[in-house]
């Protein structure tokens, strides 16, 4: 999705750096804190005039360890956002974080969300995290993006006060790297609901879907939306939440 994120950006003359905390794109950097602060201070070597834009995107799937989801998809998320956000206020730019639209299902553990967003200690959550069974990591998972996603809309107003805008996205299932080795078996159970803009068809959302949403989010033509949680699930959540809003 990064790539296609990147290419989408050439195609609109940004510039952009791709950034990721895991195996990927541009650099091999490990899920620890001191490599995020590593990315941060190399962001700031290389523009220190400011940024435009920061897409935090990285992120791991369900059958990652808690702590390493946890640390991945919340902690990491947020201290890069922070980290950068100094840079960003120089040029009056915008961030978009990758959250998932699993936030809203059954999975999600509210107190393990107040425990991410409420008391925000990555040690004391590591550290309790290291005690929850595998069977345990979807709900790690949703809950990690719930409050991420808790996250973005609480900052939101702060950061609209520095002159910078940040939203979220939060995909349905699509194909990429980490869903492409599903099964059939798993692949059929994700689809147990079917995507509505996919109805009659057993195939996820396409990566290039989700990243549009992103750079239009990152995009001056979002420039009036701020704290924004923006559904790229071909109308999942729509489906199954159609009285919320």
């Amino acid at each position: 999705m990064g790539r296609l994120q990147g290419r989408n950006c050439r195609n609109r003359d940004m510039r952009f750096l791709i950034l990721t905390i895991r195996a990927g794109i541009t650099w091999l950097i490990c899920p620890q804190r001191r490599d995020v602060r590593g990315a941060i201070d190399e962001v700031f070597r290389r523009y220190p005039d400011g940024i435009d834009v920061l897409i935090c995107n990285a992120g791991v799937g369900p059958t990652a360890p808690p702590s390493m989801i946890f640390s991945l998809n919340f902690f990491a998320s947020v201290q890069m956002a922070e980290g950068l956000r100094p840079l960003l206020k120089k040029k009056r730019g915008n961030c978009v974080v990758t959250s998932s639209n699993s936030i809203t299902n059954m999975t999600v553990r509210m107190d393990w969300v107040d425990m991410l967003s409420n008391v925000m200690d990555e040690d004391r959550v590591l550290e309790y995290a290291a005690s929850i069974p595998s069977a345990q990591t979807p709900s790690c998972y949703s809950s990690s993006k719930h409050a991420l996603a808790r996250w973005v809309r609480r900052v939101s107003p702060s950061w609209a006060v520095d002159g910078l805008r940040i939203n979220s996205v939060a995909p349905g299932n699509t194909t990429t790297p980490m869903t492409k080795g599903m099964t059939e078996a798993q692949m059929e159970s994700a689809l147990l609901i079917p995507i509505p803009t996919r109805y009659g068809r057993k195939e996820f959302l396409d990566a290039e879907e989700i990243a549009n949403g992103i750079i239009f989010l990152a995009s001056p033509m979002a420039s009036g939306i701020n704290g924004v949680i923006l559904f790229v699930d071909g109308g999942i959540d729509a489906l199954l939440r159609s009285e919320r809003f």
